[in-house]
């Protein structure tokens, strides 16, 4: 195994092997951006399995955002561990955005989205996925943290 890790930053990683690149960031508690490129294998997604499964284990939600434009193909054992791993974690998750282009790794997110009833929120167009993580990370922003929230006056 070829498994590269880099830091990036205090809210990101970068995993790669010599045919891949995954970099996953966390700009939310809550939210999870993964952006593939190149070929996927299994010690290249098991990182950003673990991450998933840390939030979860954490008592989060998490909303996904994967951006897959730039996958070239993966591994045939790739395809069916992350849809074993989303048919087992069915509901601890909020929301999987998921942006690809015409190809193969579309053809697997096809057949991934089918087997979990259609639950995934599939883009080919990076302005529709953009603008969706803009609007869940605008939310974030603009709700504030919990204890913000002030009870009204009684006088």
């Amino acid at each position: 195994m070829d498994l590269a890790h880099t830091r990036l930053g205090a809210r990101g990683d970068r995993w790669s092997t010599s045919r891949g690149v995954l970099d996953v960031r966390t700009p939310a508690p809550d939210v999870v951006t993964r952006r593939f490129e190149g070929y996927a294998t299994l010690d290249l997604i098991e990182p950003a399995v673990r991450h998933l499964e840390t939030l979860i284990d954490s008592g989060l939600l998490p909303i996904v955002f994967d951006d897959f434009e730039l996958g070239a193909g993966y591994d045939s054992d790739v395809r069916a561990k992350l849809t074993a791993w989303h048919l087992r974690n069915r509901g601890k998750l909020k929301e999987v955005h998921i942006l690809v282009k015409p190809g193969l790794v579309a053809m697997g997110v096809t057949v991934a989205n089918l087997a979990m009833g259609g639950r995934f929120n599939v883009y080919a167009d990076r302005s529709a996925f953009e603008w969706a993580l803009a609007g869940v990370l605008t939310a974030r922003i603009t709700a504030g943290p919990a204890s913000s929230a002030r009870a009204p006056s009684l006088r």
